[in-house]
């Protein structure tokens, strides 16, 4: 038995972010030869939820939140590792200060605050008066993702999370202005409860210093009493690094990341040529 961890955003999921039908085949084609698939993802687990469950008809293990979560094939969750509340607070309070559109990923919603499209906005009407021969409404599909995330939901004050005591998974920031991006991820570059990662341009994330996909898959692996060295790995961005690290067989797509390729064992076709079931199919021969 082998364990397959597979990205969404890059990797399953087209550039429509639509889950590849050819894809979901290829995962119910390697279940039935009685291996384990598990989504490893920087989504929240009720958005893969929502995003493959109808065409895939059957329930696999999800490594949520770039594996602040860990929940098996029947839902339970087995494993989390949330900021402290303290450090939610002050990344919380940090982004408000920046600027900068930001969601907050908690169990059961992503919190986002009102004035969030606005400050998004704001910006598309920056880069456009700097430079006129942009388009707005391509501009504009880059953020349609975040605000079509199942789950979500505004919030007039975020603090009013750390208020309630929800577990915080991740913070996301989503922004066309590289150099606000470069001052947060500069300003977290040190510190010793958190970090960040990115699983897609202009955007990073903020996730407890314990959490990435390396160590969800690890302890899922552990978990089914699977090795390691039995774990394969598929995917395209930075957040993937951890997970391609630990895993025995390491598959970038075609449209990675160089950091991605160069740690791989092997490349497939796009997230568009529906890479993911040209590895299961031809390359695993699973």
């Amino acid at each position: 038995m082998k364990l397959i961890a597979i990205d969404l955003d890059g990797t399953l999921l087209t550039s429509k972010s639509k889950p590849s039908k050819e894809g979901l085949d290829a995962i119910k084609a390697t279940i039935s030869k009685r291996h384990k698939v598990a989504i490893c993802t920087g989504r929240a687990y009720f958005d893969v939820k929502g995003l493959i469950d109808a065409d895939l008809n059957m329930n696999i293990p999800i490594i949520s939140s770039n594996g602040a979560a860990v929940n098996d094939e029947n839902g339970q969750l087995l494993r989390q590792t949330p900021l402290t509340q303290e450090a939610a607070a002050a990344a919380i309070q940090y982004l408000s200060e920046q600027d900068v559109y930001f969601e907050i990923f908690c169990p059961e919603a992503i919190y986002s605050p009102f004035d969030g499209e606005d400050k998004l906005q704001a910006e598309i009407d920056m880069l456009i008066s700097a430079n006129p021969d942009m388009d707005r409404d391509t501009l504009w599909k880059s953020a349609l993702i975040q605000f079509q995330q199942f789950g979500i939901k505004p919030i007039n004050d975020p603090m009013e999370v750390i208020q309630a005591g929800m577990p915080v998974y991740k913070l996301l920031i989503f922004t066309y202005d590289e150099h606000k991006l470069e001052r947060i991820r500069e300003h977290y570059h040190h510190n010793t409860s958190v970090h960040t990662t990115a699983a897609a341009q202009l955007t990073l994330e903020i996730i407890a210093k314990e959490t990435d996909k390396g160590k969800a898959l690890s302890y899922l692996a552990d978990h089914y009493g699977i090795p390691l060295s039995d774990t394969i790995v598929i995917g395209d961005n930075y957040n993937d690094v951890s997970m391609f690290r630990v895993a025995g067989t390491k598959i970038a797509m075609g449209n990675a990341v160089d950091e991605i390729k160069q740690l791989c064992t092997q490349v497939t076709l796009t997230n568009n040529e529906h890479g993911v079931a040209h590895a299961l199919i031809h390359l695993l021969e699973l």
